[in-house]
């Protein structure tokens, strides 16, 4: 198959665990705030991370594209690479890009915090978000190969 369509393969996958992602990510806060108060969660958190995720599949989507086989040790860069750029992006500009677009204006988000604590939070949250993103891409590679 061509480049374009691994590429394609790579937006949709990341735009559906972008979903399942932010999802899980809302019932285990709900969850350890006390109960679960709602299915839906909050819609920044959603919009914050699709850019991320769809851009960061595609692009592997398009590295992986004619590789036979990648080793562990690349798969755990690409793996820490990306946990870092999704968590970064969708922590910092990616919640106020949704923040501005959910409510309409930035007067109520604190933006110099925003970015400071995202990017605390990014590298913080690295051994929790770096075997997670080797899951999923690992997962992601063996379904590129399998069916494209």
């Amino acid at each position: 198959m061509s480049k374009l369509v691994t590429v394609v393969f790579g937006f949709v996958f990341g735009t559906l665990v972008s979903f399942l992602t932010a999802f899980v990510f809302m019932l285990i806060g709900q969850v350890l705030a006390g109960g679960i108060t709602s299915f839906q969660g909050e819609s920044w958190l959603y919009i914050s991370s699709i850019i991320p995720f769809a851009i960061t599949f595609a692009v592997i989507g398009g590295y992986i594209h004619n590789k036979k086989a990648i080793t562990k040790r690349k798969l755990w860069f690409i793996s820490f690479v990306s946990a870092f750029f999704v968590s970064l992006v969708s922590g910092t500009v990616g919640a106020i890009f949704a923040e501005f677009i959910d409510r309409g204006g930035l007067e109520t988000l604190n933006v110099d915090g925003t970015l400071i604590w995202g990017t605390v939070y990014s590298f913080a949250l690295l051994p929790i978000t770096v075997p997670f993103a080797r899951f999923l891409i690992g997962m992601f590679s063996k379904l590129s190969m399998k069916f494209i």
